[in-house]
């Protein structure tokens, strides 16, 4: 994992997942079971898989948590602060600020994956989207 974090310029996502899961557990303990079930029997197994993208699996694993919580879109914001939507398969280009952003207007943005050294654009983008 961290060698492919590296290799993509991002941070370890785990700990905003975890954050995630906290809400989660906290807003609804149903769903909250069903993302443990899910870490257990797919997201384990699938990082064991030979050739497996480990950045690939943790982020639909976060995308998965992030829609349990509130509806949304997932987009990707480049280094110039332009986003693009991400329809399937959330996989941030290289140094891509990737944003669950809930439909719910007033609802922070929840990052999937944030670039080890964001720019500036980004840095302004998660500052005012992501609370």
């Amino acid at each position: 994992m961290d060698e492919a974090l590296e290799r993509e310029g991002l941070a370890d996502p785990r700990p905003l997942y975890r954050k995630l899961l906290l809400r989660l557990k906290n807003s609804d303990p149903e769903a909250f079971q069903e993302a443990t079930r899910r870490y257990e029997e797919q997201l384990v197994p699938a990082l064991a898989e030979e050739g497996a993208d480990p950045v690939a699996a943790w982020i639909s694993y976060g995308r998965w948590v992030a829609e349990r919580l509130e509806p949304g879109k997932v987009v990707a914001v480049d280094q110039e602060g332009r986003a693009r939507p991400v329809e399937t398969n959330p996989t941030p280009g290289p140094r891509d600020l990737l944003l669950y952003v809930p439909h719910e207007g007033r609802a922070p943005a929840i990052a999937l994956a944030f670039p080890r050294e964001p720019s500036e654009a980004q840095k302004a983008t998660a500052e005012l989207l992501v609370r």
